[in-house]
């Protein structure tokens, strides 16, 4: 794919100066200039948010989901001409495309309301994504890593834990293998959760890990039974394969409405960067059971008594 660069016109008529922003009223100040957007840019801007990903650039993104564009292919650079114009976006001090916090807007703003154009930024049953690779750097660490090279589950959990914040708020603790939760094991989760984070805003990440190298399964059923759990967000993790691979199991994610938020990434050999595909979604398969939302109270008022406990 041939990228175009950012053009000296864009960097002159956009300063470069990084707006304060960071929770709630960054995200009321950015949805009230979604409004000047042509029809067109707000349909794959919405889609974008609703579902987790982008298409057509090079991407990295941090942990508090905020994605800074390096390069984009022509067929969205109307799009990102018309954000910086319109202030959604912005040119940071290196020079490159900032979107603040995109990737966690959707947690805090009704899309439904903003995205006013009907079904058009929905995902038709059927449609091939090809998702950019948004690249997030793992903290480095001076510590000796003494987990075995080839225990990807502890691998991965050791990255994870030198992230401060990481996806939905500050790290408070990570753990492998989780099959229960409570003193005396009051909740059961189906399947084995390989990765749990907890946060300090008390959200439930868990993380399906797999290398799709060993293995037929691709670990969908699994991500399915982690939301029916009550988790708040779910992710697969695989080793990366190849792109074509990854892209399957991408659009198998977002074709299946039971499992169509759960994030997906690539996992690379050397793990100093963790690659999304898709970033996760609140786990909204709790608005429409109430046997998944008493799991989830029931969840959280175990976390809340462990956390006070200690």
């Amino acid at each position: 794919m041939s990228f175009d660069k950012l053009g000296k016109s864009i960097k002159e008529a956009n300063q470069l100066i990084t707006p304060h922003y960071g929770s709630d009223d960054y995200s009321i100040r950015v949805i009230s200039k979604l409004s000047k957007l042509s029809p067109s840019t707000k349909v794959i801007l919405c889609r974008w948010l609703k579902y987790g990903f982008m298409e057509g650039v090079q991407a990295e993104v941090l942990p508090t989901g905020t994605v800074i564009l390096t390069d984009w292919s022509s067929e969205v650079d109307s799009i990102i001409h018309e954000l910086l114009d319109n202030g959604v976006a912005h040119l940071n001090g290196n020079g490159h495309v900032e979107i603040p916090m995109m990737m966690v807007l959707a947690d805090y703003v009704d899309l439904d309301s903003i995205c006013d154009y009907g079904d058009d930024y929905m995902l038709d049953d059927g449609d091939v994504v090809y998702p950019s690779p948004m690249v997030m750097k793992v903290p480095s660490t001076k510590e000796v890593i003494e987990e075995p090279c080839d225990d990807l589950i502890r691998l991965t959990a050791s990255a994870i834990g030198r992230f401060d914040h990481y996806l939905s708020g500050r790290v408070t603790q990570v753990s492998t293998n989780v099959r229960s939760l409570g003193i005396m094991n009051t909740i059961m989760f189906k399947n084995p959760i390989d990765i749990l984070v907890i946060t300090e805003n008390r959200k439930l990440i868990a993380h399906r890990i797999l290398d799709p190298s060993r293995t037929v399964h691709r670990g969908l059923s699994t991500l399915e039974g982690y939301l029916m759990d009550g988790v708040d967000y779910a992710i697969l993790m695989h080793r990366y394969m190849y792109y074509e691979t990854h892209v399957e199991t991408f659009n198998k994610i977002i074709n299946r409405p039971r499992i169509r938020d759960s994030g997906f990434a690539i996992i690379p050999n050397e793990l100093d960067y963790i690659v999304f595909l898709k970033w996760p979604r609140a786990n909204s398969l709790m608005n429409k059971s109430q046997s998944i939302m008493n799991k989830h109270a029931l969840i959280s008022n175990t976390i809340n008594f462990i956390i006070n406990m200690q």
